[in-house]
């Protein structure tokens, strides 16, 4: 019961790591620096007829 108990808890905390970690942090970084918002971010011209 107690190997259950301590095999959850490691998967627990190696989740919670690789979720809040820096495996996920520099991504949104990168892509904002390389390159400027995309225009369908941006709301539609009412150029159009």
């Amino acid at each position: 019961m107690h190997r259950l108990l301590i095999c959850l808890g490691a998967l627990l905390a190696l989740s919670a790591c690789g979720t809040k970690g820096p495996l996920y942090l520099p991504k949104p970084a990168v892509a904002t620096a390389k390159a400027p918002a995309a225009d369908h971010n941006t709301a539609p011209k009412e150029s159009a007829p």
